[in-house]
């Protein structure tokens, strides 16, 4: 009931103004004081947009990692709750569809120990080496990632779509037992943003599932990693002979990372001085382009959650009602949350077709 109503934002108050009863008979309601009769859960079910059987569900809700904590801070304690809600309702969305799709994947996305990395490899443990190694396993080639989201479904994650309205946090990752690695993200954010940002989400799921750090050196352990995944430092290296503004604009048509990504993985790697990265970011304040870079890369989009809605659609023959209350909400809700009619994505499982990538 408290995750449905934090979903739309709506406090106890509202909630209690909505349905016309009083705000201690939601409280005394949620702590499990009084067990509701039908009829409130039936002007629950109207008000909030779910089927009567979502609030009977037994599933356990998650919170925001820890190193989420420092942008977590910053939050509104409603605005915090209403994306916590999202994440849990979309997380066991995915749970019920899986029950009837098989989302396996050749790849997966590891966890490095670093304790075990440095015994294994025999060299101290670096986040440079980890992201060299996730893109070696991954058989990337050089050069840029054609495609972030493309990568990590290839390799077993799952991107959710959604919309945070915030931009203090563009993405958020969950290592959950018994279900594929999700990475919330949230799709308003410009294109080269949400790459950076879930390369950032990457360096979590491989380096701070089995370490918990302090929450600045676990950020700037997944900055870095995200710097070192999508801009490998030898080819940097060769390619960055002159640091100024239409060196890196081109840099970034090439490498579909942002500008000033560009220039703070350089100054990482001691490519440029303190200086010269002040300036650099004084001129693009100068042009206003430190919120609207140009050369923005094409958007990416998740395609596993359409694949898996059109697998319910066209093999498993879910009508759109059928679906909703597989999902225990209003059709109206399925339709403001997915695009259950969309063909989208004509690959994958469940379209009759078998289709070669060439690697």
């Amino acid at each position: 009931m408290a995750l449905a109503r934090d979903s739309q934002g709506f406090t106890q108050t509202d909630l209690a103004r909505e349905i016309g009863v009083k705000q201690g008979t939601i409280s005394k309601y949620e702590a499990g004081l009084l067990a509701p009769p039908t009829e409130f859960v039936e002007a629950l079910s109207s008000a909030l947009g779910f089927e009567m059987d979502f609030f009977f569900q037994a599933e356990r809700p998650y919170g925001m990692p820890p190193f989420h904590y420092r942008r977590r801070k910053k939050l509104g304690a409603k605005a915090l709750a209403k994306i916590v809600a999202e994440m849990n309702i979309r997380r066991m969305h995915v749970a019920t569809m899986l029950r009837s799709y098989d989302a396996r994947s050749n790849g997966f996305i590891p966890e490095i120990d670093r304790d075990e990395y440095r015994g294994g490899h025999g060299r101290e443990f670096t986040v440079d080496d980890a992201a060299r190694h996730v893109r070696e396993m991954w058989m990337i080639p050089d050069g840029p990632i054609d495609n972030v989201i493309d990568l990590l479904e290839e390799n077993g994650g799952i991107v959710i779509p959604c919309n945070f309205e915030s931009d203090l946090i563009d993405a958020v990752s969950q290592r959950i037992d018994g279900m594929p690695v999700l990475f919330f993200v949230n799709m308003n954010a410009p294109a080269d943003r949400i790459r950076w940002t879930l390369c950032h989400e990457l360096g979590h799921m491989v380096l701070h599932t089995t370490a918990i750090l302090g929450d600045e050196e676990m950020e700037a352990e997944a900055d870095r990693f995200a710097g070192a995944f999508l801009l490998p430092e030898r080819e940097l290296r060769r390619q960055l002979k002159k640091f100024d503004l239409r060196q890196v604009a081109n840099l970034k048509r090439y490498w579909k990372v942002s500008m000033q990504a560009i220039a703070m993985r350089a100054f990482h790697l001691k490519l440029i001085t303190p200086y010269q990265r002040k300036m650099f970011f004084i001129q693009m304040g100068k042009l206003q382009m430190r919120k609207n870079e140009p050369y923005e890369p094409p958007r990416e989009s998740p395609r596993k959650i359409k694949r898996m809605l059109r697998h319910f659609r066209s093999v498993l023959e879910y009508t759109t009602a059928e679906m909703a209350r597989a999902l225990f909400v209003s059709e109206a809700k399925l339709a403001g949350m997915y695009d259950f009619a969309d063909d989208g994505d004509n690959n994958g499982p469940g379209n009759g077709a078998d289709h070669l990538r060439i690697i």
